[in-house]
C-alpha cells in the first residue's frame, strides 16, 4: 500500500490545525474539527470533553496498543516573527504554533491509524487518543481518563517530538507555589518591618543549593529551578508577602510527596504543591515496546521533559516526529521529512511489535 498519500494528507491536516488556536483549556474548536475529520474518514469517534478516541479491533485475542498525542498548545511567545496561526508557507517545513509540539505527532498518528484501518490488519488492536490540557496538566485531559484508558489499552506510544527515538523513561513534574511572609512598614523605617523579599531570597538560595542524594541510573539527578518571583506594588512600602514558583523534575527515587516534605522542612516560606500526581515514568525492562525498538535499532534514551505518559495506567514509550528543542519557542516548525519519517517508522514499529 502506498504510504505517500497518508503523508500528503498528514501535512495538509497539520497546516489546517495549526491555523486553529488551541491553547490548553481552549481546545473546543480544534477538537470539533478533528472529530469531523476522522468521521469524514469513516472512523467511529467518541468525544470525551475535548479528548477524541477511536478504536480499531482486528482480533479479540490481540493486545491493544494506544497511540496518544495531545491537541493543545502553550501560548505563543511574544517574539514570533510571523503570525503563529497564519504562518508563511515553506517548501520543506510546516511553521506555526503547535506544529512541532504536538501537531506532528497528532497527524502522524492519525495517518498511521488510517493506514492500518485501510490495511484491515495489524499484529495488535489499535486505540487512538487525542488528548487535551496536556501542557497544563488539566484534569480534563488524560488525568480524568485513567479508567477509560485502562479499559481500552494494554500499552501505549505517547507521541511527542523525540526525533522518532523511543524514550524509555522521563522525569516527573512537581510545581510548587511558595509564599514568604513578613511585616509591612514604610520604606523610610525599614527596621520596623520584616521584608518578605529577603526571606524569599534566603529560601530560594536554600532551595538552589539543596542536594538530592539519590541519583537514578536512568533519569539522573532531581532538577530544581526557581522560575518566577513577585512582590511589592509601590516603592515606599516594605512588602509583607513575596511569592515565587519552583519547578522540580523528579526521578523515580523519590515520590513527589517526599520531595515536597523535604523542601518544606528546610525553608521558612509556606510551600503549596499544584499537583502531586505527576510522577516519573519508565518502561518496564524487557517489555515488548523496548524489545521492538531494540530489534529495529531505534535508540532508547531517557527524556528530560514530561508528557501524558506520567498520567497513563499502562506501560508506554515516548516517540514522535520533530525536535523537543523547538518546543515552546517562537517561530516553531516541523520538517515535512520528519512527518514522513514519523509515519513510516510508526507503521514499521507496529508491524513488527509481535515479532
Amino acid at each position: 500500500m502506498v504510504i505517500k498519500k497518508y503523508i500528503d494528507d498528514a501535512v495538509s491536516l497539520l497546516r489546517q490545525i495549526v491555523a486553529i488556536p488551541s491553547c490548553s483549556f481552549e481546545e473546543d474548536e480544534v477538537a470539533g474539527f478533528l472529530c469531523g475529520y476522522l468521521e469524514d474518514a469513516g472512523l467511529e469517534v467518541m468525544r470525551i470533553g475535548n479528548n477524541i478516541t477511536s478504536r480499531l479491533d482486528f482480533d479479540a485475542s490481540l493486545p491493544t496498543l494506544m497511540l496518544c498525542a495531545h491537541i493543545d498548545t502553550v501560548k505563543a511567545a511574544d517574539s514570533y516573527t510571523f503570525d503563529p496561526y497564519n504562518p508563511p508557507e515553506a517548501e520543506d517545513r510546516i511553521l506555526g504554533l503547535g506544529s512541532n509540539d504536538d501537531g506532528g505527532s497528532v497527524v502522524s498518528m492519525i495517518a498511521t491509524f488510517l493506514y492500518f484501518r485501510d490495511l484491515k490488519s495489524a499484529p495488535v488492536n489499535l486505540y487512538l487518543l487525542l488528548s487535551c490540557e496536556e501542557e497544563r496538566s488539566g484534569k480534563g485531559g488524560t488525568t480524568g481518563l485513567r479508567e477509560t484508558i485502562a479499559a481500552n489499552a494494554d500499552f501505549a506510544i505517547v507521541g511527542e517530538p523525540t526525533g522518532m527515538e523511543a524514550n524509555i523513561a522521563e522525569k516527573g513534574l512537581l510545581v510548587i507555589d511558595a509564599t514568604a511572609y513578613g511585616r509591612s512598614a514604610h520604606a523610610a523605617r525599614a527596621e520596623e518591618g520584616d521584608n518578605a523579599i529577603y526571606t524569599a531570597i534566603r529560601d530560594i538560595e536554600t532551595l538552589r543549593s539543596f542536594k538530592f542524594e539519590k541519583v537514578s541510573p536512568l533519569l539522573g539527578e532531581v532538577k530544581l529551578s526557581v522560575t518566577g518571583i513577585n512582590a511589592g506594588t509601590v516603592h515606599n512600602v516594605i512588602p509583607e508577602t513575596c511569592t515565587f514558583m519552583v519547578d522540580i523534575r523528579p526521578n523515580e527515587c523519590y515520590t513527589n510527596e517526599e520531595i515536597f516534605n523535604m523542601l518544606q522542612a528546610c525553608v521558612k516560606s509556606t510551600l503549596k504543591p499544584r499537583n502531586l500526581s505527576n510522577r516519573s515514568s519508565a518502561t518496564p525492562a524487557g517489555h515488548p515496546l523496548i524489545r521492538t525498538a531494540e530489534a529495529l535499532h531505534i535508540p532508547t534514551p531517557t527524556s528530560a521533559t514530561t508528557s501524558d505518559w506520567m498520567r497513563l495506567p499502562v506501560p508506554a514509550i515516548k516517540m514522535g516526529p520533530g525536535d523537543s528543542h523547538r518546543s515552546h519557542k517562537a517561530d516553531e516548525y516541523i520538517l515535512k521529512s520528519e512527518i514522513s519519517e514519523g509515519i513510516e517508522k510508526y507503521i514499521e514499529f507496529i508491524s513488527n511489535i509481535s515479532k
